[in-house]
Parts: C-alpha cells; structure tokens; sequence
C-alpha cells in the first residue's frame, strides 16, 4: 500500500469513527433534552447549561490558539457559524421538545439535515448528486409527512396541543445546521477550532441574555442535580465531543459522506429514548421512522451496495 493510499485509510478510518461518535452522542443528548423537559426544565434552561458548560471547557484552548482573532477563523465566519451552529441552533431544536415527543425530534431534525446538506453539497460545493439521491429524498419527505401527521394529529386530540409547532422548530434549526455543515466543508476549517470558537461566542452571548432575561433567583429555584447534568450530555456531549466529531467527519469524509451518521440517529434516538424518557412511539410515527429510514438508505447509497455485493455473491 502507498503512503496516499494508507492516508486516505488513515482518513477514512478516522471519519468513521468520527462519525459514530456523533450519533451515538447526538442521540443520547436528543434524549437527555426530551427528558429535561420532561423533567420541568425549559428550552433556556437547557441552552444555559449547555453553553456555559460548553464555553467553560473551550475557553482555554480558544485563549491558546488566539482569543483576537478566535483561533484563526475570524470574528466575521465564526459569528456566522455560531448563528448556524451555535445557540440560536440550538434554542430552535431543544425548543422544539416543549411540543413535540422525542421520536419526532429524533426523526426530523437529522433527516432534514442529510437530505439539505448532501442537495446542498451538491448545488454549492460540486459533490456528485444521483437518482439515488433524488428517490431518497421524496422517501424522506413522504417520512416526515407522516410525522408530521401524527403531530397533527396529536394536536388535534389534545386541548391546546401544538406538536406540529414543535415539528416546525425542528425543521428551523435543521436548516441552521445544514449551512454549518456546508460552510464547514466549504471554508476548510478545523473541526476543533471551529467548535471552540462557536462554544465561548454562544456562551458569551447566551449567558448575560439569560440570567437578565431569568434571574438568578430562577437559578436557585431549578433543581440543580439536573441542570448539572444537562450541562454535562448537553455541553460536553453534545457541545463539545459531539460537535467536534462530526465536523470531523465533515472535514474527512466530505458533507455527502459524513452525512450518513445523522441519518443513523433517528433509529438509535428513538430506542434510546424508551428507557430514558419513556416514551414509546406510537404507529404513525414507527411508520415515519421507517420511511425516512429506507429513504435515508437510499439517499446515501447503502441499498445499492448491498444489491451489488448480492450480485457480485451470486456470481
């Protein structure tokens, strides 16, 4: 094997398991947040924790590689990364959990995200885009219609019910962080620069906003234990570790690549989520997550290769 060719394995190795690492991340905090919420915190609350948490373990090495001008990337990208990828990201999708069940989360926002970014990797940064791709995409749609239906539905059996709002903010912040992946890629920055600079400017921002908007009075009165531990899966695993692989794997494997391991966290959210929070989905929505499976399948290849590995067994 030549030195490129055992690279490009290095690389490639390393992707992928940057990119296990962010689902299987992103799905526990998907189901740490439902559960907060669940548990009496709110939306702020949740991005609080996050951020100061977060921003706390990024500040020293933001310092190291250079506070002026925010590790090298520039006040200019990073204000624009931390709007896509930072707190305002984050609000919309922990948001959506004060109206909608974890499966619905679960299913919309990485599903969105993998079908955006690999059209979007497609139109902007030239990555090849085939049937496969476009027949995927209207399994996915077909998915979240149904999801959506059930939000509706849900909506419809309950007094004031508003789970499709909460679908709604999935779908928002799903966008947001669809650009953060494009201009990730697109921009060549390091994923770990990249990540400190969107923690401490979230948590620059959200921290002041929040305790003038809250009081510290509300502080005292939230159960502590469990902000704790919110800031811990929310900042560390989801802020940090997670945020940090996946941009990895972005950088790595290209957006069209990398964008296989969203599509794995909504099977692994919704499993996750029936011990933690208890929920357990119910018929529309098991339909849903199975469409937007096949139809992420599709979108990424996987049905195609194992057809041809059929082929080439028979033969």
């Amino acid at each position: 094997m030549t030195q490129s060719a055992a690279e490009r394995a290095r690389r490639e190795s390393w992707g992928l398991l940057s990119g296990a690492t962010m689902a299987l991340g992103a799905s526990l905090s998907f189901a740490a947040a439902r559960a907060g919420i669940v548990g009496g915190l709110d939306a702020a609350d949740l991005i609080f924790a996050r951020y100061l948490f977060a921003g706390s373990i990024m500040l020293p090495l933001l310092f190291y590689w250079g506070l002026p001008t925010l590790a090298g990337i520039g006040l200019g990208r990073a204000l624009v990364l931390t709007l896509l990828g930072g707190a305002p990201f984050a609000l919309l999708q922990t948001g959506g959990y004060q109206f909608a069940p974890l499966a619905h989360g679960a299913i919309i926002a990485p599903s969105t995200v993998t079908i955006v970014s690999t059209i979007g990797a497609a139109i902007f940064l030239r990555e090849r885009l085939g049937r496969a791709h476009l027949a995927g995409a209207a399994v996915v749609l077909l998915g979240i219609g149904l999801i959506g239906w059930d939000g509706i539905a849900q909506s419809t059996a309950s007094a004031g019910g508003k789970a499709w709002l909460g679908d709604l903010l999935f779908f928002a912040s799903s966008l947001l962080w669809a650009g953060f992946t494009l201009l990730l890629r697109y921009w060549r920055l390091s994923a770990l620069r990249a990540t400190a600079a969107v923690a401490v400017l979230s948590m620059a921002v959200a921290t002041p906003v929040y305790l003038l908007w809250k009081g510290t009075g509300h502080v005292m009165a939230l159960p502590l234990g469990t902000l704790a531990f919110q800031g811990v899966v929310q900042g560390g695993l989801q802020g940090v570790i997670t945020m940090v692989a996946y941009s990895q794997a972005v950088v790595l494997l290209g957006v069209s690549r990398a964008v296989l391991f969203p599509a794995i966290v909504p099977a692994i959210s919704v499993l996750v989520g029936i011990p933690i929070v208890g929920e357990i989905p119910g018929a529309l929505q098991i339909g849903g997550l199975v469409l937007v499976t096949i139809g992420l399948l599709i979108t990424i290849g996987i049905l195609g290769r194992v057809r041809l590995w059929l082929q080439v067994r028979k033969s």
